[in-house]
């Protein structure tokens, strides 16, 4: 098979891990699943419970990555250069490159098979059984494939290849945002709007993510409290709305799931303090005070210890940087002890010095911290295809994943 059609399988075949049930397979492929498993049973486990392999696939022929005609009648392309540029920028190389993915658990008897990240073939005992699916085409080749790169392994030229032409975008790494910001100074510049200078140099002084032990605690805390603060906040982003009454503008930026804080006499700190300690949680997020995605939204949680209470703000999202920081400072700058999560990274984000991830193509570019172990990174990209190189040249790669044979009389 070529890219294209391997590619179409991957797109039909990507399923949920969480899914709730397993396919069905022909014989040939159930016979075929077995096979790769017993050539990959030559080689160390490099990843847990499993095996991580990259596979080399020719682009092929045009034909192969479309029906001209039919894409014509059908309005896709206008002309055959069209096509021809579509297919290029698709596939630019004459080979590319897919991730593999074998797993294993033996105790569930659960085999999982990954190409381009995506979970293609699955077998697991503890699911229902689902629909049937005739892939003996598609898992014959994909047995091949894997057969033969086990005998590049066993010929001692595998990791050398690997290493020589795997391309950047299917590689892990890191990259300054200084750097980022070498390559595309226009994102530099709009990363700072809405800010001064002075007010960066102010947040990499007083930007902390712990208050001194002699720092000061708020005595009380009342809903219209939490919701002026909540206010200078807004204020300091020149949010609109900022003549209505601070409960109004909290009702309007907020996520509104607010557990019945708006409901709470506003100047009672006992009102607040019985429902700090006593609320029922209803799948409130009444901290979440600028609204956005899962980690794209601004809390303002109210903290609490021995001393009293405290604010603490987080919203380390690279494009809520500017609106954080902001919040901060003007929180900060009223007298009230305050503090900013992830501050060191906001900091370093800041001054162009923070690391940001790279993470290989396909994988969804959030929640990538464990592909990072011993490093601090919370931001991550996938290696942009415009001016690829100039961003290449600036990463750190990590080593690529050894592939070994396994040792006579070992286990892997």
């Amino acid at each position: 098979m070529t890219a294209p059609q391997v590619q179409r399988y991957i797109d039909f075949l990507s399923r949920d891990t969480f899914g709730n049930t397993t396919p069905i397979y022909d014989k040939e492929t159930y016979h075929n699943i077995d096979q790769i498993f017993a050539a990959l049973a030559a080689l160390e486990h490099n990843r847990t419970d499993g095996y991580d392999l990259w596979l080399k696939i020719p682009r092929g022929a045009i034909e192969d990555y479309g029906d001209y005609q039919e894409w014509l009648e059908d309005g896709d392309v206008e002309d055959y250069a069209e096509f021809e540029a579509m297919w290029r920028s698709d596939y630019p190389d004459e080979f590319a490159w897919y991730n593999f993915t074998a797993i294993q658990i033996k105790d569930t008897g659960c085999r999982l098979l990954f190409l381009g990240q995506k979970l293609v073939l699955e077998i697991d005992p503890r699911k229902e059984q689902g629909d049937a699916a005739d892939l003996a085409g598609f898992s014959g080749w994909l047995r091949n494939a894997v057969e033969e790169t086990v005998q590049q392994v066993a010929a001692g030229i595998y990791n050398d290849l690997v290493e020589r032409e795997l391309p950047p975008q299917h590689r892990t790494g890191t990259i300054r945002r200084s750097q980022m910001w070498e390559v595309w100074p226009e994102s530099r510049n709009s990363f700072f709007e809405g800010i001064t200078p002075e007010d960066v140099a102010e947040f990499l002084v007083v930007g902390t993510d712990r208050l001194p032990p002699d720092a000061p605690r708020l005595p009380s805390m009342s809903a219209g409290d939490f919701f002026r603060y909540c206010a200078m906040g807004y204020a300091a982003n020149h949010y609109p709305d900022t003549d209505k009454t601070p409960l109004e503008q909290y009702r309007w930026h907020a996520d509104n799931r607010d557990d019945g804080l708006c409901e709470l006499d506003q100047g009672s700190p006992e009102a607040f303090d019985d429902w700090y300690h006593n609320r029922s949680m209803r799948g409130g997020h009444p901290w979440e005070v600028c609204r956005g995605g899962n980690s794209t939204h601004i809390s303002l949680y109210v903290m609490e210890d021995e001393k009293g209470y405290y604010l603490q703000l987080a919203g380390s999202a690279w494009n809520r940087t500017i609106e954080t920081v902001n919040f901060f400072l003007a929180l900060h700058r009223a007298g009230l002890p305050v503090t900013i999560m992830d501050a060191d990274i906001l900091k370093e984000r800041l001054a162009g010095t923070e690391k940001i991830g790279v993470v290989p193509e396909g994988v969804f570019p959030d929640y990538c911290q464990g592909l990072f172990p011993g490093e601090k990174v919370i931001d991550f990209i996938n290696l942009p295809y415009e001016d690829r190189e100039e961003f290449a040249k600036r990463c750190v790669w990590q080593p690529l994943n050894q592939v070994r044979l396994k040792v006579a009389g070992g286990v892997s």
